[in-house]
Formats: C-alpha cells, structure tokens, sequence
C-alpha cells in the first residue's frame, strides 16, 4: 500500500508575472491543508519579492534578478547579481520543488536549485519545451482546463491526491499603516450601506471593457434592489478617469479609491461582500479572498481565467462576427469594436447577476 511521505520544506518556482504569480497562490492553499508544518519557499523576480512574501503561507520568498540579466548581460554587475540570487537559492536542498511556470527562465532556476524530486509539466503541455530537461517528475496537464487548475492539478498528481481541492482564501501580511488606511476608506460616509461592492472597471486592453454607461446603469440597478454602495478602485490613469464618470452618476453611494499596494487592495477587498470586474488582475486577486465575485468577460474565457469555485460568477458577451476560441480572441488588440463585450446592455448584465446572487452564489457562466 502506498505511504505517502511527509514533506517538510518545499520550493515553488514561479518567477513572474504578477497576474500569473496570483493565480498560482491557491497551491500555497493546497499545500498549507496537506502539510500544515511544511515550511514553503518561493522563487520570484526581486520586483514582486514583496507580493510573494505578504502571502501567509510563505516562509521566505527567494529573489532573484533574472530581468536584469537579460537586459544587461554584458555588464560584470548583472553577473555579479544573478550569483547572488542563485547563492541564496542554493542554501537550502528541498524534499520537492514544483516549477509551476515551464519555460525557459523558470528551467534556469530550477535546474540552479537544490531538491531531493524536482516537478513539472510534461513535453505535450509544458510552455517552453527544453523545461523538461531541468525537471525529473513530469505530468501532462490539460491546457484548456482554469489555469488555477492547471497549476493545482500539477501538485496534486505529484501526491496522488485525486479529490477536488478546496479554496478557502487567505489575507495578506501587511503593515499597520495599511490596515489603517482600510479602515479609513470603509469609514468613508458613502459606504455606509449593508452591502458594499468593490467595482474594478479597467483592464490593460479597451476591449475588455464594458462602457462607463452600461456599468452605471447595472450599478444603478444594484444599488436600487440591494441597498449597496460602491468601492470605485483603479490602477491606470485612463482607469481613473472611466471611474470618474460613473462616480459622477452615482450621488452618494460611491467613493472613487486611491492606488493602493497589492497587500492593502487584498485585504480592503476582503472586507466587502461583493467584487464586479473584469478579466483583469482584480478578477484574479479576488481569487485569494473569500469575497464573490461576478465579472464579465468578452475575448477571453472565464473557464480559463475566472477564480475557481462556486462564490466566483461570470456573464460572457457572445461575438457577433462568429469567431470562436478555447482561451484568448485572437483579435482581442486588434478588433474595432470589441462588441462581445460592449453590446451588452445594462439590463442583460443585472438579469445575469441576480439570478446568480438569488440563487445563492451558484458557480459556472452564462453566454449571452
């Protein structure tokens, strides 16, 4: 009969970028349920060294300054940094390390690290294909399958482990100047309501979005039948500026939030009963909290990207050129009108979201 082995230190490897780091953090979930003592370390670029260490579950986040190599490798300084980074990696030698991000850069890494099985994806489903040769244990993934999943499903083969996981959600460290600042912004006068929702609108491509006008009037809606105010939050200042023109129709029941880090957005997400986004890295942080969440997509899949389990809803715009896709429109910068998304009326997103919020959370997506 097999015996599974305790795992007292384990390595995850996942460099960057910021939106995949935060969708690989429900294996930190994963692996702090199985192996509540394991101490848990986690590679990452310097600049998201912060990110990855306000994770509760994280012992040490390792840096590592890969982006200044590849742009300075001619340069003695870059050298002399990137065997610094690779000196600290090395200090320890790990019972399992899971390269979660199979590329080029994350072989690198892993190959440099010190662990007793080292694990990650297989030749049919790894992202860059000399991955494998820094790898001794490899599984093949469904690449269509929620990329959390993807990354879940990795580890829980490793262990032999075949029930769904569970996502339980977590807060992340931070300081007390931020738990100040959360505290001020829920004091705010407009939010004094029993239902407050966070309301992150942006997204890095104009076709993600839908208009200022169709929000304000879903919102509207919500305010109406729920009692509910509303947590405008942004990131860019063409962001901010879209927030402006919703908060100027909504009287007294929105307040437009300030840039906040990723640690104080967390944690003020984590306070509010409800977040409305899109496909964007607010839908994907939404993901570590217990919050629901609804968010509507256009160009890109919620079956992918959507958080997983049943507090996490999404409403889909149909194309109306026909075009089809497994995980990303293959027009989703170039497309002229964006009208997946950006017909939808305010009135076909309200009836999608009530009869999900009615009916008590459930999970899955509608095409509209």
């Amino acid at each position: 009969m097999y015996k599974e082995p305790e795992f007292d230190s384990i390595l995850i490897v996942k460099t960057s970028a910021l939106g995949d780091i935060i969708q690989s953090f429900n294996v930190l979930d994963y692996l702090r349920q199985k192996f509540p003592n394991a101490a848990i370390d986690w590679a990452v670029e310097e600049s998201l060294v912060s990110l990855v260490a306000s994770h509760p579950h994280v012992r040490t986040a390792i840096p590592l300054d890969l982006k200044g190599m590849k742009k300075g490798w001619k340069s003695l300084s870059a050298w002399k940094s990137l065997y610094r980074s690779f000196s600290h990696l090395r200090q320890k030698c790990y019972d399992v390390l899971f390269d979660l991000q199979g590329n080029c850069k994350s072989a690198l890494v892993t190959s440099a690290a010190r662990a007793k099985t080292k694990v990650g994806f297989g030749y049919r489903s790894v992202r860059e294909k000399p991955n494998i040769f820094s790898t001794d244990v490899r599984f093949e993934i469904p690449r269509q399958m929620n990329i959390r999943l993807q990354h879940l499903l990795l580890v829980q083969k490793f262990f032999r482990d075949e029930e769904p996981a569970e996502v339980q959600g977590v807060r992340f460290k931070m300081s007390e100047p931020e738990r100040q600042k959360v505290d001020g912004i829920l004091k705010h006068p407009a939010l004094q309501t029993p239902l407050k929702v966070m309301v992150c609108p942006g997204s890095k491509w104009a076709n993600k979005q839908v208009s200022s006008e169709t929000l304000t009037q879903f919102l509207l809606r919500i305010e109406k039948e729920l009692n509910a105010s509303f947590l405008l939050v942004w990131g860019a200042e063409s962001e901010k500026a879209y927030c402006e023109e919703v908060h100027a129709k909504l009287a007294q029941k929105s307040c437009i939030v300030d840039r906040l880090s990723i640690t104080t957005w967390q944690n003020l997400m984590s306070e509010v009963g409800l977040l409305i986004a899109v496909d964007s890295s607010a839908l994907h942080l939404c993901g570590t909290t217990q919050t629901p969440s609804f968010s509507v997509f256009g160009p890109t899949s919620p079956d992918i990207f959507r958080p997983i389990g049943p507090r996490h809803f999404s409403l889909q715009g149909r194309c109306p050129y026909g075009r089809t896709f497994d995980k990303t429109c293959p027009v989703l910068r170039s497309c002229p009108t964006g009208a997946c998304i950006r017909s939808l009326t305010a009135d076909e997103i309200f009836a999608s979201f009530i009869q999900w919020w009615g009916a008590g959370l459930r999970p899955a997506s509608r095409i509209n």
